[in-house]
């Protein structure tokens, strides 16, 4: 953020006259352009240009080379897939190789093997991965009978291990509901066990998609400055970095 505020007052001295901007100088800028609801989150030249082609100075979540590479081999075109990888560069997904399938998903959509619909409304735009906890108590509730949104969440919660002081017969009793559901939906009793299993083991890593997608959109804010002002972004940069880091 401190980059940020620097590089936008770079930015109003060098290209709108400003001669010492005012902190509100520099809040105005940031909400005519920057804020979330202003800024257009689909430019794929910031995405082409920064995410993925290589260009990472200063960019939030991207100054280790292990994500850098990753997301190039990804090359993300909205703020949906920079969630996606930032959760997927992790200690879990990167040993369980969610990084290579995911990538290898992205290149060919076509031969996804979704086991069904409902699955692939819920996990489409992360190539059918379970990489969000949120979509665990989305699929729950779309497959379960009369399984609703918070007992979805309460799953969710139970099965990242976050504690809710209830044992293992809330878990049971929404298990039979989702089996019973599956059935009326025509799958088999093998593929609907075959989803469950899908939801404990990708909730060993699954992360939480509200917190990534807030902070992919810090990350997009800085590829959008370094994309469209690289020399005022690196002189925020130079500014905040280390002396010792600079040599």
């Amino acid at each position: 953020l401190r980059m940020m505020e620097g590089a936008i007052s770079h930015i109003l001295k060098r290209h709108h006259g400003v001669e010492n901007p005012t902190f509100e100088d520099v809040k105005k800028y940031y909400g005519e352009n920057l804020h979330p609801d202003v800024i257009d989150l689909n430019d794929q030249e910031v995405y082409k240009n920064i995410f993925c082609d290589g260009r990472w100075a200063g960019v939030f979540q991207f100054t280790e080379t292990g994500a850098q590479n990753f997301c190039k081999r990804a090359q993300p075109e909205n703020i949906i897939d920079l969630a996606a990888i930032t959760s997927i560069f992790r200690p879990g997904p990167l040993s369980a190789k969610v990084d290579r399938n995911y990538v290898s998903a992205r290149k060919l959509p076509e031969m996804i093997d979704y086991p069904c619909e409902e699955f692939r409304e819920v996990t489409e735009e992360t190539y059918g991965f379970l990489i969000f906890q949120e979509q665990i108590a989305a699929l729950a509730h779309k497959l379960g009978k009369d399984l609703s949104l918070d007992e979805g969440n309460l799953l969710r919660k139970l099965l990242t291990k976050q504690g809710t002081g209830k044992g293992h017969e809330v878990k049971d009793a929404i298990y039979k509901k989702f089996l019973t559901g599956c059935k009326e939906k025509g799958l088999e009793e093998s593929q609907a066990i075959r989803l469950w299993e899908t939801f404990e083991y990708f909730s060993g890593y699954g992360f939480n998609k509200s917190h990534a997608v807030s902070y992919s959109i810090l990350s997009y804010q800085c590829a959008w400055l370094l994309n469209y002002y690289p020399a005022e972004w690196m002189a925020a940069f130079l500014d905040k970095e280390p002396e010792s880091r600079k040599e």
